[in-house]
């Protein structure tokens, strides 16, 4: 609900409509209600009496639609006309008449008076799903590949996240700058309607960009509203039904992250905050994300046999601070939803430990002739893995516990004793030179 309008998102799921066009007044009641109950309460008044519109100050030019749309529904508001009610349908137009031979289907505009229905066409989870598919298979190909760009283009991933960030800021817009209510659903509301509904938050409230908030936000919204993470991620037990895997809750985050690249100094966390939540939603080595609601966590008594993801991510972990944070700000963000201005998420899809590192035969191509093999040993040292390390450097200098260090490459210790006889060389000659040459 919004602070100074009191317009209101509100989420369910799609309505029984099916073949036949059955009505259904409690519905249709409902829905029109909601519309009329933020224009009777139409938010927060300041002392002076009036609601507060932010109209009262004026010193900002570029708030002046703001202003407008907010005193014009001021003014309904006073003759008891409330503001036409939003309906978001996530789904395409195509797809929600198709769901009539399930029995569900969408509303009517004549049947809900004072409403407006917007399709927004976002692909269902089997799409979705297949598109990660093709987006992993791209991600796993050789480096540099010639056809990396027009590949990337195919998977229609940064497509499906383009849509999602533009219904939010649909949402956010009528919510903030229209004062209209709005009610956004898709088939069955814990799949593409939390995502609408938890990014158009973000837009709106700086509250959910903290870490305290973004808790509250994945905690309400996904995991209390019933967002099938089980089946999602494929947790379950029957977990050979891949029908009903799909990556929902990564596409959010990775819409998160967009905004987190656009708006670098509005969030109280950082990628690296975003980055543990996606390793950790496919770990299981927390109860966080097991089952399917909050009703199969408590029957198997989830919380108090498994630690909370929220231990590790707490507000006091300076790890995922974001450095560049600004508190205060009260901005609504207007996030850039076009394609172009969106990046593949490369800590996530692309990170250093590639299932496909390049190799020395790789590295040749890039080289120049008759040097390859030597800078290529030179270059390729920091990235040797080391088999052992000391947790604590006090105890590592203590002369009754001797360090000992194994190398997996056996080509480490001779190009170790190479360097050292290199260097012995180089002093017993600086050693040997003339103390009195200038260039010493």
């Amino acid at each position: 609900r919004h602070v100074r309008n009191g317009a209101v998102i509100a989420r369910c799921s799609q309505p029984e409509i099916s073949w036949w066009g059955w009505r259904n007044a409690d519905d249709e009641y409902l829905v029109t209600s909601i519309a009329k109950a933020c224009a009777l309460n139409p938010g927060v008044k300041v002392p002076g009496g009036m609601p507060h519109n932010g109209s009262s100050d004026g010193s900002e030019a570029c708030d002046a639609d703001f202003d407008s749309s907010l005193t014009a529904c001021s003014g309904v508001e006073n003759t008891g006309t409330p503001q036409k009610l939003l309906i978001l349908d996530a789904r395409s137009y195509t797809a929600a008449v198709a769901n009539r031979a399930k029995g569900g289907g969408c509303e009517c505009e004549e049947y809900y008076p004072n409403c407006e229905v917007v399709f927004m066409g976002m692909a269902n989870i089997h799409s979705i799903r297949n598109s990660f598919q093709y987006l992993r298979a791209v991600c796993s190909q050789v480096p540099d590949p010639s056809n990396w760009l027009s590949a990337l283009e195919s998977t229609k991933w940064l497509q499906h996240l383009s849509v999602m960030l533009k219904a939010a800021v649909l949402v956010s817009g009528a919510v903030d700058r229209e004062g209209r209510p709005v009610l956004v659903h898709c088939s069955d509301g814990w799949d593409r309607t939390p995502q609408i509904v938890a990014l158009a938050k973000i837009l709106l409230d700086p509250y959910y960009r903290t870490m305290e908030g973004f808790q509250v936000l994945v905690e309400s919204d996904w995991l209390d509203f019933g967002h099938k993470f089980g089946d999602r991620c494929g947790h379950q037990e029957k977990v050979e039904d891949q029908n009903e895997q799909c990556p929902v809750f990564l596409q959010w985050l990775d819409a998160v992250h967009q905004l987190l690249k656009q708006f670098p100094c509005l969030f109280e966390f950082n990628e690296a905050f975003l980055v543990k939540l996606v390793q950790h939603t496919y770990s299981c080595l927390y109860g966080t994300f097991l089952g399917n609601s909050p009703c199969e966590r408590e029957m198997h008594n989830i919380y108090k046999r498994t630690c909370s993801v929220w231990s590790l991510l707490r507000a006091g972990n300076k790890n995922f601070h974001n450095l560049l944070y600004m508190p205060g700000s009260e901005q609504v963000l207007h996030p850039v939803c076009h394609v172009r201005a969106l990046h593949v998420w490369t800590a996530v899809y692309l990170p250093a430990s590639s299932p496909h590192p390049l190799g020395q035969d790789d590295m040749d191509i890039y080289l120049p002739p008759g040097s390859q093999s030597q800078e290529f040993s030179g270059r390729c040292l920091d990235r040797l893995p080391k088999t052992r390390s000391m947790d604590d450097l006090l105890s590592a200098c203590d002369s009754s516990s001797p360090l000992t260090r194994t190398s997996s490459d056996p080509n480490l210790n001779n190009h170790c004793q190479e360097v050292r006889m290199s260097l012995e060389a180089r002093l017993a000659t600086a050693e040997g030179a003339e103390p009195h040459s200038g260039e010493g």
